[in-house]
């Protein structure tokens, strides 16, 4: 399979991740400026993006144009790639010149097939993905492809969506799940504590009744 890796605005722990999958899967870098130092972008099978998107940065946009034209099938990797996540709250800029910068995930941007949360993204997770993407696998599919429509998910999404919508079985898997211990259950029900809360929409993919949801090939995401 043939990729194109793009790192945007991001801390690398998503691309940490996806290292090791270069030695465990047949996978042909078509572009990935981090790992060769070929700066062609060339057609490839998947693009992989993680990191978001600078709005006012001409070459962000210039690159993800040129990726979009390039591939087969877009990929955002990562809570910021995918739906914003912590960096909605970065308004970019340093002294003595600040100056006010945008941040946004790459589905306000350009098309995205493929949507996979998490701070950072897994790396099982991400193999999996490949390896269903490779074998046409479309069930395991679909729910990546069904979040790539979420423009964002977080903690206050799911309060939302599923608990104040009397949907929640009290499991306490998006408790688990939370990167940064923003979930408290409370008398069977989880409490989202958003000054904690990175919205990286882990715990909107891992809520069974939302993935019950997503897994449903005409689902209505909004």
């Amino acid at each position: 399979m043939k990729i194109i890796y793009v790192k945007l605005s991001d801390c690398s722990g998503c691309m940490i991740n996806f290292l090791p999958l270069l030695e465990k899967l047949n996978l042909e870098i078509v572009y990935f400026p981090n790992v060769v130092d070929d700066g062609e972008i060339r057609e490839a099978d998947v693009a992989i993006i993680n990191g978001a998107v600078a709005k006012e940065s001409e070459e962000h946009m210039g690159i993800l144009k040129r990726v979009r034209e390039a591939s087969k099938w877009v990929a955002a990797i990562g809570s910021c790639s995918s739906v914003g996540g912590i960096t909605r709250y970065l308004r970019g800029g340093q002294n003595p010149t600040p100056s006010h910068i945008t941040f946004l995930p790459v589905g306000d941007v350009i098309e995205v097939d493929f949507a996979i949360p998490g701070c950072p993204a897994s790396t099982d997770i991400m193999e999996k993905f490949l390896k269903a993407l490779e074998e046409g696998n479309e069930k395991y599919l679909t729910p990546f492809r069904n979040l790539a429509k979420k423009r964002k998910a977080g903690g206050l999404d799911l309060q939302d969506e599923i608990v104040s919508a009397g949907l929640c079985s009290g499991c306490g898997m998006c408790a688990l799940s939370c990167p940064v211990g923003a979930i408290e259950i409370v008398k069977g029900r989880p409490e989202v504590r958003m000054e904690k809360c990175i919205r990286c929409g882990t715990c909107y993919f891992r809520c069974p009744r939302m993935f019950i949801r997503l897994r449903k090939p005409d689902a209505e995401v909004a």
